[in-house]
């Protein structure tokens, strides 16, 4: 039986073995960048913090990475871009002092392998 298992394999055509390769390997070669910890942290009440800061599972392409801050009214109150630092995996923006009440944060993370992925949350300045 394990003799007719590998003749037949044998006789499959090159392409389908780089097929079966690619689901295997895919998953892992194209794995999307995420937030893993937030500074301040989703739905957290916190002091008025001087900066945002994100850390992902992945590095991150800078130019194309960033962080934005909106007020209750959808103003922006960062007033410089976000930064990802020497470890890629970690990005962060300034923030002016900030007056109580709740605050989003919007984040854009394209890993160096290009998959953008996007996501927001909130938080309250007590």
């Amino acid at each position: 039986m394990l003799t007719q298992f590998c003749k037949t394999c044998s006789r499959l055509p090159a392409w389908l073995w780089f097929a079966a390769a690619l689901v295997v390997v895919a998953p892992v070669a194209f794995a999307h960048t995420a937030p893993v910890s937030m500074i301040p942290a989703a739905n957290s009440t916190v002091s008025a913090p001087p900066a945002v800061t994100i850390h992902f599972s992945g590095a991150l392409e800078p130019k194309f990475s960033s962080i934005t801050v909106t007020d209750a009214a959808g103003h922006t109150v960062n007033k410089e871009n976000s930064k990802v630092g020497a470890d890629t995996k970690v990005m962060s923006v300034d923030l002016p002092p900030l007056a109580p009440g709740v605050y989003t944060v919007h984040w854009v993370g394209v890993s160096t392998d290009t998959h953008r992925e996007q996501g927001e949350y909130k938080f309250t300045v007590k």
